[in-house]
């Protein structure tokens, strides 16, 4: 083989594994897809477990004095008589002997400061305040935490804007943020059995779950008038709701204005008790009018609520009329009301005294 044509080969070869490397991507730390190795299976992979090898070692686990292992991972080997926070209480951790709940804190121990017969350890929010402690009754205004809950003075514990009782506020459930006195009754509450507006009142005790009593105040009524007086009966009504012990009460309203009728008296006659009422009527022989509406309102009460009168079934009117046929009484001539504003009868008087000059004069 000629000496240049294997140089030339050799070249491609040596060409053609640079780019195949160059190509070839590199993987560092393992695959991508490598799962976390956890070889003692205690849910801490050897990236955190400081003994892979040993289950009853881990973040978790909770130190034991005096076995030479730092159990759980915090780089310190707990020994009986140590005081890591040096406030004089060994740890109460297994095998340590001590009573210090927590030997990293130096506020958290057996140490009872203020000799109220809780320590630290066993909840005392503020061991240096006799007043504070689990189970007692948060004083307000003193800014102690006195129940240990986390809030000083308990103002709003429940975060709605309304403050306890016990603290002079109005809130009758400051553990429950949907009861306040901000809160009303209504169909979602009204069978909760609770007092979700505070106002002692629950369910149907509480005049916001009462329905509103109903109003009828009858149909129109239409009067024929032929003097004297006359009684028109207006027939309302009303209806309670679900409680029917209540005790409704009615209160009638003659709306039109009476005093521009001429000649006439109207009176309006009611008892609160009775859904009932009566206008009487009577007008003046020399009245021009021969028509006469008179508009009412009926409201209905519960004692609680009150119907409102401008609802269309809480209106009636009454109309009074005279007859086409009317006769003035004392007069017996003709028929019809009047002529011209002048009484009928009045009017064939005048015109047979006019008839009877004229017929003397003739005569005469």
């Amino acid at each position: 083989m000629p000496r240049f044509p294997l140089l030339r080969l050799l070249t491609y070869l040596l060409f053609l594994s640079v780019v195949v490397v160059a190509i070839t991507p590199v993987a560092y730390g393992g695959s991508e897809d490598e799962e976390p190795v956890d070889a003692d299976e205690d849910g801490f992979s050897e990236d955190e477990d400081c003994d892979d090898d040993d289950a009853s070692v881990n973040p978790d686990a909770e130190e034991v004095c005096d076995d030479a292992i730092d159990n759980d991972c915090d780089g310190v080997e707990w020994v009986v008589g140590q005081d890591l926070d040096g406030d004089g209480y060994t740890p109460a951790n297994s095998g340590c002997e001590g009573t210090d709940c927590d030997d990293t804190d130096a506020s958290l121990n057996q140490d009872d400061a203020d000799e109220d017969d809780v320590t630290s350890c066993n909840g005392d929010c503020d061991d240096n305040e006799p007043l504070a402690g689990p189970g007692e009754d948060e004083i307000c205004g003193d800014t102690i935490d006195n129940d240990c809950s986390g809030v000083a003075d308990d103002l709003d514990e429940d975060l709605d804007s309304y403050i306890a009782p016990e603290c002079g506020g109005d809130d009758c459930d400051d553990s429950e943020a949907t009861v306040n006195p901000a809160m009303t009754e209504g169909s979602a509450t009204c069978a909760d059995g609770v007092d979700n507006d505070c106002d002692l009142l629950a369910d149907a005790e509480d005049e916001d779950c009462l329905e509103e009593p109903e109003v009828d105040a009858g149909i129109d009524q239409n009067e024929r008038y032929v003097g004297g007086t006359v009684l028109i009966a207006l027939d309302g009504s009303g209806t309670t709701d679900f409680n029917e012990t209540d005790v409704l009460s009615y209160t009638w309203t003659l709306e039109t204005d009476v005093s521009a009728m001429d000649g006439v008296t109207v009176e309006l006659i009611t008892d609160s008790a009775s859904p009932y009422a009566y206008l009487r009527f009577q007008a003046e022989p020399t009245s021009a009018e021969s028509e006469w509406v008179f508009d009412f309102s009926l409201s209905v009460s519960d004692g609680l609520h009150s119907t409102d009168p401008t609802l269309p079934e809480a209106q009636v009117t009454a109309r009074v009329f005279r007859p086409s046929n009317y006769i003035e009484p004392g007069c017996s001539l003709g028929q019809g009301s009047r002529l011209g504003g002048v009484p009928a009868c009045l009017l064939l008087a005048g015109l047979a005294l006019v008839g009877l000059r004229r017929r003397r004069a003739t005569h005469g």
